[in-house]
């Protein structure tokens, strides 16, 4: 009993309650005005014409141009009320005037940065991208270790926690209550006391049910920093979609973590929903800390106030290839994760592999994709076998016929979910961050991850893409097939995946 009144009384219930009762509204009012329905239709048709043409005119993705069409014309009625209420203009104008601000500092802080040899031109134009969007600059003088699950992660999370001297910033998408959130906390509390600055940004709707009252006064209590990104309000509307699904820790300015993996026990599978969690992540000792302290503090200022300073420090020469982390914002109209994932996929030479628990793409990733694999390139995708959310799920099926028909191996991780988010191609570079083959990482959130060129971990990394490969099924074409009903419910799907 105690259970379920906490469950009806949680902030994720009273939201979805209020949402529906938003929606119910919207329902109600065209039904009081059914009488009148035959003039209503004609001019919600004609607004939807209207709408359906500025769609057709606005830069955006040809996928989410598609799908609004798509809700606009056959749905006339109830399409032109939700494109006005989550076409979002309005709030990204307000965030780009800060977001913009927030530019000029970081460009700032990373000037102009060292320029390295790279032995591959692609290596060069592929950098040179990403310090002209991003602003990171290529750093070496950086040693890494990749971990290929939560657990690893999470030991070598606290050990660095604990030899922390001067701050501590931690930036997650989901930090729930539980075992790993409280021995993190108690280390964070013990350093507080010991003088450390310790600082939380965390989204607010990727942790609506994280933190209890109690336990966020708790926080506070303790001397922790926390600020809670894009307050989560239940009111239609695109503020909704503009999450924070970035996981970052720095320490010191010296070490830096990045990945899949979020601050609750079913990344470390300690709370088994899905099967075994496969996730994996990075660390970075060195100067590559500095780019995802410049990272933190931007968005820490999009939702406080005042400069933090950032002192960079002396790094050790070391030479274990080149580094550049990246992050990637939805306010403005460069897509700089998926061009990332893009330009590795379009130079691959011998193999791509991929690992995601999403995938649903738009055409051109697709595209690139196909091409490789056709050109002779050895393309590997995994997804999971066991998903956390059915209707993306089947999103990804949707495509299976046609990856596998132009020469890609796919596969499910037959274990469980796979929540590891990596592409590494030819030996030579690779990324690992929070990043998903998805709309909503590549058009909607804030995300972040990193870009190696010949660094030290990647052989680590494919050692793991194999590694899952074991544990994974093959799809091929007779298991790929399905019935036409299904087949058309997967279509479907995938016309309107831009809105998931």
């Amino acid at each position: 009993m105690r259970k379920l009144k906490s469950m009806l009384s949680s902030k994720a219930m009273i939201t979805a309650v209020l949402l529906l009762i938003q929606f119910a509204l919207i329902f109600l009012i065209q039904i009081r005005f059914s009488n009148l329905f035959v003039y209503y239709y004609f001019i919600s048709f004609g607004i939807a014409v209207l709408l359906s043409i500025r769609v057709i005119n606005r830069k955006m993705n040809s996928g989410y141009k598609i799908a609004w069409i798509l809700m606009l014309l056959v749905f006339p009625t109830f399409g032109p009320w939700l494109y006005v209420t989550l076409n979002g203009d309005t709030f990204k104008k307000i965030s780009v005037k800060k977001i913009s601000k927030i530019e000029q500092s970081v460009k700032e802080r990373f000037g102009e940065g060292e320029s390295f040899f790279f032995d591959k031109e692609y290596g060069r134009l592929l950098s040179d991208y990403i310090r002209n969007y991003s602003f990171s600059t290529p750093v070496k003088n950086t040693s890494s270790k990749y971990f290929k699950s939560g657990e690893d992660f999470f030991e070598s999370l606290k050990n660095d926690l604990l030899g922390a001297e001067h701050h501590i910033y931690m930036e997650y998408f989901i930090i729930r209550n539980g075992y790993m959130w409280n021995e993190i906390k108690k280390i964070l509390a013990e350093k507080v006391k010991a003088g450390v600055d310790v600082r939380i940004l965390v989204d607010d709707f990727g942790s609506i049910d994280g933190f209890s009252k109690k336990e966020k006064r708790s926080i506070r209590e303790a001397g922790i920093k926390i600020k809670f990104f894009n307050p989560f309000v239940p009111i239609i509307t695109t503020v909704l979609n503009n999450r924070d699904h970035r996981k970052i820790c720095v320490i010191d300015t010296k070490i830096a973590y990045c990945g899949g993996v979020n601050i609750a026990d079913e990344y470390i599978n300690l709370d088994e929903k899905y099967g075994y969690f496969k996730d994996s992540g990075i660390a970075m000792y060195g100067e590559a800390s500095y780019n995802f302290e410049v990272f933190f503090l931007s968005l820490w200022k999009y939702v406080s106030s005042g400069e933090t300073e950032i002192v960079r420090p002396e790094y050790p020469r070391i030479d274990a290839g080149i580094f550049q982390p990246y992050a990637d914002h939805p306010t403005d109209d460069e897509f700089i994760s998926k061009n990332i994932y893009m330009n590795m996929i379009n130079r691959a030479e011998k193999y791509v592999y991929i690992s995601t628990p999403y995938f649903a793409v738009d055409d051109e990733i697709l595209t690139s994709i196909l091409n490789s694999a056709k050109s002779g390139v050895d393309v590997r995708l995994i997804l999971p076998h066991i998903p956390d959310k059915i209707l993306v799920n089947q999103v990804a099926k949707s495509h299976y016929k046609t990856l596998i028909s132009a020469g890609v191996k796919v596969y499910e991780y037959e274990k469980g979910f796979n929540h590891s988010k990596l592409v590494v191609v030819d030996d030579t570079m690779a990324t690992v961050g929070s990043v998903n083959f998805d709309y909503r990482s590549f058009y909607l959130s804030y995300e972040c991850g990193v870009w190696m060129y010949r660094t030290d971990s990647i052989p680590s990394v494919k050692e793991d893409f194999l590694d899952m490969m074991e544990k994974s099924i093959e799809i091929t074409e007779e298991k790929a097939k399905t019935n036409f009903i299904v087949r058309i419910f997967r279509g479907i799907l995938a016309a309107f995946s831009p809105m998931f």
